[in-house]
């Protein structure tokens, strides 16, 4: 006797045409009005009520996207004023519950919808790149139907479709269909980092309204499909692969310090401690307290970690509130290590020397390189990267005495507490001595 196997068909059509009416509706006729300029729907993940839905997204988040689309277009949801179907229309989806660190990542998320939080580090320009490419044959004249080109290589056909002949096909510009494109690379954040680790990066493609929206250095949440590109060594097919995101929406971060759980405890042993007359001496000798004879250096660091208070003049200036502070000295009087436990006490810093301690490499720079195939890269350098937290550079200068031509080397080492760049552009300055 065979078994009866049930097979349960839903309408996913149906149902993201039902949630698009009941929670999207003001957000759709505000998209009709402004078509084609502006074109992406966003959905707030929260919203989706339905579990197999969310689910679905997650895990086949191209089939999703083709369904809301053809929602929109078979319902009509958007109302053009030429009565056409919105062809261009982008669903971008936000909010998600579970973010995944760039580390973190493993073959079974590939294809997947997923979350990444971290610091851009490259930003490339924009530039279009073909979507669907139309060719001519020079045998026949005519030309091809559209062939859609995907991430990278450029697709070609080998012989022409109408003549079948193996000829040389010409590029019709005026027929092809392009997109604005830039690609970016995110880094771990590092205040995530455990001791001793190099934070990992991964490379984000970007398209058409999301091109331009962020600059090297902002913190940034970006969720799209994660997508694989086999490796090509000398001409042959490799079996690793190499990952990248496809971005499908970027949120920006807020530039705030975590938030830290105090208990009772820690608040009545705080409370104590600021009824304490020795408690300015106690937390100066507390920064690296194995290293001896630099009570002074101590106490400067302990301001500038606490910070000050910043003032808006009446005359429309303003006054930082933090401190920069300039180490000079011979080598060896633990000027490095001071600062290593800087960067190890604050919620966000950044430890540079040697080459990117350069006044080009400490904002940002613009090079070409790989990364953006030969074009002009914006990357970021380190005060950049330290944005509201502490910077701490090390670099060596050459000094030569009056009295003879031997040149020596002394290491000059600083701890800068960097701004926002609002702040910075309202009078405050981040730049190390």
């Amino acid at each position: 006797m065979t078994e009866e196997i049930t097979v349960e068909v839903t309408d996913n059509v149906g149902e993201w045409t039902k949630f698009l009416k009941k929670q999207y509706r003001r957000e759709l006729a505000e998209l009709s009005r402004e078509y084609p300029h502006n074109r992406s729907l966003i959905i707030d993940y929260r919203k989706i009520l339905n579990n197999k839905l969310a689910f679905e997204l997650l895990r086949s988040p191209g089939k999703v996207i083709g369904d809301i689309r053809d929602a929109i277009i078979q319902n009509k949801l958007l109302k053009l004023k030429d009565g056409q179907d919105p062809d261009l229309i982008n669903v971008r989806f936000t909010n998600l519950p579970q973010k995944t660190n760039v580390r973190d990542i493993r073959a079974d998320q590939i294809n997947t919808f997923v979350a990444l939080e971290g610091i851009l580090r490259k930003t490339t320009e924009v530039r279009p790149r073909i979507v669907t490419a139309v060719f001519r044959c020079r045998t026949c004249g005519k030309n091809t139907d559209p062939v859609p080109q995907g991430y990278g290589r450029f697709d070609e056909p080998d012989f022409c479709p109408n003549c079948e002949r193996k000829t040389r096909l010409d590029l019709v510009m005026n027929r092809c269909r392009f997109v604005d494109a830039q690609k970016l690379r995110i880094q771990e954040s590092p205040e995530g980092l455990r001791g001793g680790e190099q934070p990992q990066t991964l490379d984000i493609d970007v398209t058409d309204d999301l091109t331009g929206m962020v600059s090297p250095g902002d913190r940034v949440v970006l969720n799209g499909i994660l997508r694989s590109v086999q490796r090509i060594n000398y001409g042959q097919k490799s079996t690793l692969f190499d990952i990248y995101l496809e971005c499908n929406s970027i949120e920006v971060a807020e530039k705030e310090f975590e938030e830290v759980s105090i208990s009772e405890e820690d608040e009545a042993k705080i409370m104590a401690l600021a009824r304490d007359p020795l408690v300015y001496k106690k937390i100066a000798r507390s920064i690296a307290p194995t290293i001896y004879g630099t009570d002074d250096v101590k106490e400067a660091i302990a301001l500038q970690l606490f910070g000050g208070i910043a003032k808006d003049m009446p005359d429309g200036s303003r006054l930082r509130g933090d401190v920069h502070v300039l180490l000079v000295g011979d080598p060896g009087i633990a000027k490095s290590q001071i600062l290593r436990y800087v960067v190890k006490l604050s919620p966000r810093g950044i430890y540079t020397s040697g080459k990117s301690s350069t006044s080009a490499g400490l904002t940002a720079t613009a090079v070409k390189d790989e990364f953006g195939d030969g074009r002009w890269t914006l990357e970021a350098g380190a005060l950049v990267l330290a944005d509201m937290g502490i910077a701490a550079v090390e670099r060596w200068t050459r000094w030569r005495r009056k009295t003879g031509a031997r040149c020596t080397r002394r290491w000059s080492s600083s701890a800068t507490t960097t701004r926002p760049r609002s702040s910075q552009r309202a009078g405050g300055s981040s730049s190390a001595t």
